[in-house]
């Protein structure tokens, strides 16, 4: 025999240590489940690991189809994936003023990154100063996580490829993309000008913001893929 099936999967069997209470989130390894109703100390109740719940949290703010995070030192959701792991997906948004945020919870073991596409099994490398990209920068998540600091890329040049993401708080972090002088950005509805930046505007900026940027041919970058809100430079 090699498998025999038990059950759908929406809810599972929990014995805690200690007492929980209904709508308690319990963390077990990279699995993350709500308690439907109270649990004593080792007695074994159920958790649902499927569903949608309003989740606390703190002033994070969350797009709809954001990944959310449980912060288990805190108690609250969070989009900051180092903090915790992975709880499920904002099905709404949820602003600044708002104390929860509505979550699909994901137990799909292949689900557990909730990475875009273009930073799967890239190294990621914090930056808290001015950075100049090259060739060493391919093939690496630049993660900016300090304020008002500026990204500038090389001279366009065909094989070249950089993904900056936004890895700071939601709301305090500048992110500005830099061409050379003789370059531009171009994508859709941007028809792009040489030497004018990219903002990841801090009013607007969400954890995990990203501009995808590979080789457009001689006049400069082509961006292939952004999230959030990125403005033109004037």
């Amino acid at each position: 025999m090699k498998a025999t099936f038990v059950q759908e999967g929406v809810m599972i069997d929990y014995t805690p240590g200690s007492a929980v209470s209904a709508g308690d989130v319990v963390v077990q390894g990279d699995l993350v489940g709500v308690a439907k109703s109270d649990i004593a100390a080792s007695r074994q109740g159920a958790l649902a690991i499927s569903g949608v719940f309003d989740v606390t949290k703190g002033s994070a703010v969350f797009t709809a189809g954001q990944a959310v995070y449980w912060d288990d030192t805190n108690d609250a959701a969070s989009p900051d994936g180092s903090v915790g792991k992975l709880m499920g997906i904002a099905v709404e948004a949820a602003a600044t003023g708002v104390s929860t945020v509505r979550v699909r919870l994901v137990h799909d073991p292949g689900q557990t990154e909730m990475l875009p596409p273009c930073m799967v099994d890239k190294v990621f490398e914090d930056v808290a100063d001015n950075k100049t990209l090259d060739i060493q920068d391919v093939g690496k998540v630049m993660n900016v996580t300090a304020d008002a600091k500026t990204i500038t890329l090389p001279a366009v040049a065909a094989g070249l490829e950089y993904v900056i993401r936004n890895g700071g708080a939601s709301g305090t972090v500048l992110v500005t993309v830099s061409p050379n002088a003789n370059d531009k950005i171009m994508g859709a509805d941007l028809a792009g000008v040489d030497n004018k930046d990219r903002l990841n505007t801090k009013a607007t900026a969400i954890i995990g913001d990203y501009l995808h940027l590979t080789y457009g041919g001689a006049t400069g970058w082509m961006v292939v893929s952004e999230r959030g809100i990125w403005a033109a430079e004037a």
